[in-house]
């Protein structure tokens, strides 16, 4: 025999975890070991029955710790201090002693953790924390009606299956019920927890602004900057064009926006794709290079093919857009080449030596480019992101002294002597690289794929250079890292999380109207075609009719002997005694009794004692049973058998 309390405690601890573990990440230092140290502690009580704060205490306790937390509440500041009040709440409350009413606390204060985790992150992992916690919840409750009822109540095995395994159908429909109302539910534009949240800049490996310098050393960020959906491309084609950086003043680079500039694409093999971009709180939207245009987002569109958001992408959000690949974007009208020959006073005389030498040799812009990548060869460069030049001279360190960086030195120092050469030249920020998942097609950008590569004007048309790969290890350094390739597993997480992130996270107003347009076309479309689906449609409608025998056939044989002997004994009984059905409140003592039957008390008697004693039904239960309904069903209509 089980105590009703077990399977609830159990249960009541599931919960907590699934409410606090989502939260676990974002919870101060001390809370984690609070609650830790509870939920052990909480185990341990309940096991001895001995609980180590009485009610006083632990009211004491909730006011110190509202008090502790209020403090740092602001406008600015909601979330976390409101996530950690919660949990310390809970943690109370699994060390006092718990009646019916703690028990439900428990579940509500589980329950708003998990709200509050959406608050900070939603992840692929709230999903199943989340159907298991109404699972949890729900079954919780009808256990802790049981409890309320009678504390000390004990059931066998067979009982505590029973009662778990009803328990368990009714989670079913609210989860349906969920699913519904999250497809019908208008949405709105922007999320809550946004509202509620101060807005964070994310930290990226994108950045609109090109400092050579400015750090000792760049570490790997492998957090994702955004997944696109496409065909698999040559690792040639993989420069996904962010920003263009025009303009520089001492050793930082930045963008001024041209002012009508007439540009257009030439040649090149079109391409669509549809990126889905996380959170970032930045403007810029990513395209393959060269991209042509975008759609499914409010964007601006600048004369250098860069697109900008109207907005700060403080939501995730999916677009579409299409390119070209290997175009070359051909200057037309309306530029101004000074804007794109200004170089900073402050560079040495050493690298106004370079550019003299390879000027002097020729006047075409072909050799001199050519020259000039023969320079970066004959420096023997290093791509490398640590022990990196200094911050004063940082582009004369970089080609005569260290010799080393990353893509910021070489393009920085590239396109610099490409406009000392009277080459027009611009940086270009985004990624290169990806990582391709078969299993979603498509590819996985992260932050640490963030390159900066060089456009330089040659007869009227701006061309890609990427000075990088000009690098003595560009092979090792800078390629084989963006083309490691993703194990099974990690591509089948990640593409969870794609479907994930595309039809939860990104689900909006637009996609509901354009779900119900689709649906409605859909539907048009369909139903002229119905005429000619007879055949298909009478095998189909034969064939369920097949399985749904099949089905009841198999419940039938899966009928337990105790359910088929209680089938056959009030079947009898309504036919002996002419009753129309069998009240539901009835018991089978009380019924019989009140019929007067002897065969019945004695079966219900007999039938009591095997269903509810610990034994398995045996064979001569059965016989004795079906005897018993036998002489019910033989009885003569007046007269009763004799006790």
């Amino acid at each position: 025999m089980v105590r009703i309390k077990v399977p609830l405690d159990v249960l009541t601890y599931l919960v907590v975890v699934l409410g606090v573990g989502p939260l676990f990440p974002w919870l101060d230092p001390t809370v984690r070991v609070v609650v830790l140290s509870a939920f052990i502690g909480g185990v341990l009580c309940d096991m001895r029955q001995h609980y180590w704060f009485g009610p006083r205490i632990a009211t004491a306790l909730t006011i110190l710790f509202f008090a502790l937390y209020s403090v740092q509440l602001n406008l600015s500041n909601v979330v976390p201090p409101a996530v950690n009040i919660l949990v310390l709440l809970l943690s109370i409350r699994l060390l006092t002693e718990k009646q019916g009413r703690h028990y439900l606390q428990i579940f509500v204060l589980a329950l708003f953790c998990l709200a509050g985790s959406s608050l900070l992150s939603l992840n692929i992992a709230y999903l199943p924390a989340l159907i298991l916690m109404v699972t949890g919840v729900t079954i919780g409750l009808v256990l802790l009606t049981f409890f309320h009822r009678d504390p000390g109540l004990r059931l066998n095995r067979r009982q505590l299956s029973t009662l778990l395994k009803t328990a368990a159908m009714l989670p079913v429909g609210s989860l349906i019920l969920m699913l519904l109302l999250f497809v019908l539910l208008p949405r709105t534009q922007y999320p809550l927890w946004n509202f509620l949240n101060p807005k964070v800049s994310a930290t990226t490996g994108f950045s609109e602004l090109v400092r050579p310098g400015a750090f000792a050393s760049n570490i790997a960020d492998k957090s994702v900057a955004f997944r696109a959906e496409c065909r698999e491309l040559a690792p040639e084609d993989l420069y996904w064009r962010g920003t263009v950086m025009n303009t520089v003043e001492g050793t930082v680079w930045k963008r001024v926006a041209p002012q009508r500039e007439r540009l257009r694409i030439v040649g090149g093999q079109p391409i669509n794709y549809t990126i889905t971009l996380p959170t970032t709180n930045d403007r810029f939207l990513f395209t393959l290079d060269l991209p042509l245009n975008l759609e499914g987002v409010r964007h601006r569109e600048e004369d250098d093919r860069v697109f900008t958001a109207h907005r700060r992408l403080d939501k995730s959000l999916t677009y579409r857009g299409q390119s070209r690949l290997g175009a070359q974007l051909q200057q037309e009208s309306g530029w101004d080449p000074a804007i794109y020959l200004n170089v900073p006073p402050t560079l040495s005389s050493r690298i106004h030596q370079v550019a003299e030498r390879i000027r002097q040799q020729t006047d075409s812009p072909y050799q001199r480019m050519a020259l000039l990548q023969e320079f970066f060869r004959g420096q023997q460069l290093s791509y490398a992101d640590s022990d990196l030049p200094g911050p004063s001279t940082p582009i004369d360190e970089f080609l005569f002294d260290k010799k080393r960086g990353y893509c910021e030195f070489f393009a920085s120092s590239f396109a610099l002597l490409l406009r000392l050469c009277e080459i027009p030249a611009r940086l270009v920020g985004g990624y290169l690289g990806g990582e391709y998942n078969n299993l979603g097609g498509y590819y996985l950008v992260t932050e640490d794929l963030a390159h900066v590569w060089v456009e330089a004007m040659i007869d009227d048309h701006w061309q890609r250079i990427d000075p990088s790969r000009l690098a003595v290890n560009a092979s090792s350094a800078l390629l084989a890292p963006r083309q490691q390739g993703l194990s099974l597993l990690i591509r089948t997480m990640d593409n969870l999380e794609h479907i994930w992130t595309r039809a939860v996270i990104n689900y909006d107003l637009r996609q509901q109207l354009d779900l119900m347009r689709n649906s409605g076309g859909q539907l048009r479309n369909i139903l002229p075609r119905l005429a000619t689906l007879k055949k298909p449609v009478l095998i189909l409608l034969g064939g369920l009719a097949a399985i749904s025998l099949l089905g009841w056939w198999w419940r039938q044989q899966r009928i337990t002997p105790e359910c088929g002997l209680l089938q056959r004994y009030q079947a009898a009984i309504i036919k002996r005694h002419h009753l129309q059905a069998i009240p539901s409140t009835s018991g089978l003592l009380e019924l019989a009794t009140q019929l007067d039957d002897a065969h019945a008390i004695m079966f219900a008697r007999r039938f009591s004692a095997v269903l509810y004693g610990d034994q398995q039904i045996t064979d001569d239960d059965i016989t004795t049973l079906n005897a018993l309904i036998d002489a019910i069903g033989s009885s003569s209509g007046d007269g009763q058998a004799q006790r």
